[in-house]
Order: structure tokens, then sequence, then C-alpha cells
């Protein structure tokens, strides 16, 4: 969110909000007939709108005044969120209000983030494809290259990663260790499995219409009395989102 969404605003020159602190201008609001409610990524949504309709959207980060948020309590749970996010994205593609965007470009941005989730489910599947031909098979030399790219693209992935793990523990003063960067690098393809995982949900969901909101649950554990003292509030309940 620190890089992602300033590139897609300031290259791509689209807006897929997201996130827990966005503020709008209420005529903007009303301009574009608020929320889509059954859109269950409404904030990408109304972004895309927005961004239509020629609205000024800044990307504003701070480390000290982010909104923090808690992962999900269980792998289930993890699985259901990232299930809702990917299908709010399926669901903005097939609305296809983004194909109204002016330029090119806009439109190659939006389209890349709304299946970027699905297309990385589809290279994990295809990558022990890769990796048998690359092993098993004698290939001219640029289709075997060709045929090896997914696999190239998630471990340039995993550099991004990591890089993103550094930047964080900068922003944080919290201290970077070569094995925090190992245990990403080991948990990297069981956590791609399970977005692979939701990817396919998603696209069963959407292909039944089942448009259920799946909660979230949280025990807001992640909010802290104080960045001095970093101790957990305990005075807490479990909300959902």
């Amino acid at each position: 969110f620190k890089s992602g969404l300033r590139f897609f605003s300031d290259i791509g020159r689209v807006t897929p909000l997201g996130g827990n602190t966005v503020f709008f201008k209420r005529h903007w609001l009303k301009m574009v007939n608020g929320w889509d409610e059954s859109c269950l990524t409404e904030d990408a949504e109304i972004g895309f709108r927005l961004t239509l309709d020629g609205a000024k959207i800044g990307i504003v980060y701070d480390e000290r005044h982010v909104t923090r948020e808690e992962t999900p309590l269980t792998v289930g749970g993890f699985v259901k969120q990232r299930t809702r996010w990917i299908q709010g994205f399926l669901q903005i593609l097939l609305k296809g209000d983004w194909l109204e965007l002016p330029h090119l470009r806009q439109k190659l941005f939006a389209f890349y983030i709304l299946l970027s989730s699905s297309l990385q489910a589809l290279l994990l599947v295809y990558a022990p494809l890769a990796l048998w031909i690359a092993f098993s098979k004698e290939l001219p030399v640029p289709i075997a290259i060709l045929s090896n790219l997914p696999f190239y693209l998630l471990l340039m992935q995993l550099g991004v990663y990591g890089f993103g793990l550094y930047e964080f523990t900068r922003a944080y003063r919290l201290k970077f260790s070569f094995l925090m960067l190992f245990k990403v690098a080991v948990a990297f393809f069981p956590y791609q499995i399970l977005i692979a995982v939701s990817a396919l949900r998603a696209g069963y969901r959407i292909i039944l219409q089942k448009n259920k909101w799946e909660k979230t649950e949280h025990a807001n554990i992640h909010r802290l009395e104080g960045t001095e003292t970093g101790q957990p509030n305990l005075n807490y309940a479990n909300t959902v989102d």
C-alpha cells in the first residue's frame, strides 16, 4: 500500500481505493451515487468510479499514523478473507466500468489490478509443470525460457517481499535479520497455495453467484496502548469486518 497504490495512481492514473483509512469529500460520494452495496470490495469499486469521473485522489502514507490491522486468527479465516477480496475484484472486472476509462494505459492497469490475484493462482498451478518441463524435456532455448517464465515471476515476487520486509522493519525501527528473510522464503510457496485456493474459491462463488459476505473475525490484539511501550491493550472485544 505504501508503494503500490501510489504507483497505480501516479503512473497508471487509476486508483482502487483500499485499506482502512480513506476519506471522501461528501459531494463526490453524492456525484457517484455512493457505494455499490452488492460489491464485496466496495472501496476499490468506488475508487474506479471516482477515477472515471475525474476525482483527484491523493495517496498519503505516514508510518506514524497508519491504521493497524491484524492477520485473521485462523487459516480458514485467512482464506475466506482473501476469497472475499479476490471475488470483489472479479465483480468489478465483470461489471465493466473500468472499460470506460479514457486512456489505454488506465485500462491495462485496471485489468492487471483486478486480475492479478487470479493470475497469480494460475502461475502457481503452472509452476510444477514448468519445473517438470525444465528437468525432463529437451526444448529449443527460447521455448524453454518462456516455459519457465511463471516460475521466474514467482521468484521475483519473493525478492519483492524480502525488500518490503526490510522497508517495514526500517520504518518501525525493528531489527531486520536474514533469519526473518529465510522464514519468508520457507513460507512463500505455502502462502501462495493459500492465495491460489482463495482465488479458486472466488471463481467458484462468482460462477454460482454466491455474494454473501464472509465475515472475518478479529480479536483486536493489534491495538496498542502506545507505540512508546508497545504493550497490547487487553481491553478488547471480538469484532468482524
